[in-house]
């Protein structure tokens, strides 16, 4: 406007600018540079001919609106439609715990590592040696199951199962089956039964989130997140933009600042879970929940934790997805996912010593995968899936034994949480046969 002298010539020649600004990675290096010479041009022009251009502005505002409106209508469409699932009456029904006479309430740590696959699994095709395993958690006194299954391909149908203790199928009405709509989904896990009954019984809840929305819970919640935490929104707009661009020319990955952003995060994780409790009172039990979104893609770790490059844009894609966007060339998935596995691996010995020396009583922590890795996994098609890889989930258990149980071999994570409820407080939640399904991305 001070160069221009006039807010509509401003606006003409900064409409280019904006586009290499947030779309740039999107259009490309060529079209990017060609949009710049356009703005250098339409400058000059523009202090030459002071022509008077509100018309211009008014078609570019009315496109504008087109475009912001757009989303909004669609959005509120979506809210509406009467083909949405919706929660059925199972998903209120609270569970009972029963106090144990002379027995504290442990404070209850659910570590969910998305994509960490079951150990068998990894050893047998993926080459990784079953003492990673035991050299980490094993020593440490957990019991890692050999066999334990998700009953479904994705994390928010997971996730909404575990922490419901039901199947998807009996906590949401489907009226259609083709519907792509996750609101419901985020629901189930916001305020999921778990979490409903740990507070009724006392407790304080942490959590570490994501960034993914489906996996973030409602209410009172202390929230544990570093100071620079973008939200998967957050890292698209980045990527979407001219800082690949920009990163390209500086020799370096076209996404090297969202990979070093996602590593802060993760390290944030476990450099905090040993002080998850801080502010809480020592007689207050906390349930802490923390989504780690390793090992699964992006690979932003070597085995040593040394960053890797980036080579494409940053993405949580994984499976058919992963494949996509870098092709079967170059470094194989199951490659890169053993290197971020080893050191995620390390880390998680890390904080298992800091939670244990920091509790103030003896803590049950578990260690589960949402799903397996996604090195033969088709977003879909069922045929061409290995259902053992993706179904096949890490499920390690910490219980002290004052606690006088054990969690048993195998078995759907569907149970996880009634046979903590039955053991540890007396609860009566029935242990639900293992059944498990495949489910597409585009209607899950």
């Amino acid at each position: 406007r001070l160069v221009w002298e006039d807010i509509h010539r401003a606006a003409l020649v900064l409409t280019p600018l904006a586009v290499v600004l947030f779309l740039g990675a999107k259009v490309g290096g060529p079209v990017a540079v060609g949009l710049l010479v356009l703005a250098l041009g339409l400058g000059i022009l523009f202090r030459l001919r002071r022509w008077d251009l509100w018309q211009a502005s008014v078609i570019l505002n009315a496109m504008a609106l087109v475009l912001a409106v757009t989303p909004v209508f669609q959005t509120v469409q979506a809210a509406r439609a009467k083909e949405a699932p919706v929660a059925t009456d199972l998903f209120r029904r609270a569970i009972e715990l029963k106090s144990r006479p002379g027995l504290t309430p442990p404070d209850i740590y659910f570590l969910l590592m998305d994509g960490l696959g079951q150990p068998t699994y990894l050893e047998s095709e993926f080459g990784l040696s079953p003492r990673i395993v035991r050299d980490v958690l094993e020593s440490r006194g957990f019991m890692v199951k050999r066999y334990a299954m998700s009953s479904y391909p994705q994390t928010a149908l997971s996730l909404s199962s575990t922490l419901n203790a039901a199947y998807v199928q009996d906590l949401l009405d489907i009226p259609d089956q083709a519907n792509g709509d996750r609101a419901a989904l985020a629901l189930l896990v916001a305020e999921n039964r778990v979490l409903e009954t740990l507070r009724g019984a006392g407790y304080e809840t942490v959590a570490f989130p994501s960034g993914y929305p489906l996996t973030r819970l409602a209410g009172q919640v202390n929230r544990r997140t570093p100071m620079v935490d973008p939200n998967f929104l957050e890292y698209y707009v980045l990527e979407d933009g001219c800082l690949p661009l920009v990163q390209t020319l500086l020799g370096r990955g076209p996404s090297d600042f969202s990979f070093a952003m996602r590593r802060n995060r993760l390290e944030y994780v476990f450099d905090h879970l040993g002080d998850a409790r801080r502010g809480i009172p020592d007689d207050t039990p906390v349930f802490v929940f923390a989504h780690v979104m390793a090992p699964h893609p992006p690979f932003v770790f070597s085995r040593d934790g040394a960053g890797l490059s980036s080579r494409a844009n940053f993405a949580f894609a994984d499976g058919s997805h992963w494949y996509d966007i870098h092709g079967r060339e170059g470094t194989p998935y199951h490659i890169m996912y053993s290197e971020q596995f080893t050191y995620v691996m390390k880390r998680l010995g890390d904080a298992v010593d800091a939670i244990l020396s920091s509790s103030p009583r003896p803590p049950v922590i578990i260690i589960q995968g949402d799903h397996g890795p996604g090195s033969k996994l088709h977003h879909e098609r069922l045929a061409y899936t290995d259902h053992e890889e993706r179904l096949g989930v890490f499920d390690a258990w910490f219980v002290p034994d004052r606690y006088g149980w054990r969690p048993g071999e195998g078995g759907p994570v569907v149970n996880t949480f009634p046979q903590l409820f039955n053991n540890l407080f007396g609860a009566e939640v029935p242990l639900l046969p293992a059944r498990y399904f495949f489910a597409r991305m585009s209607a899950p």
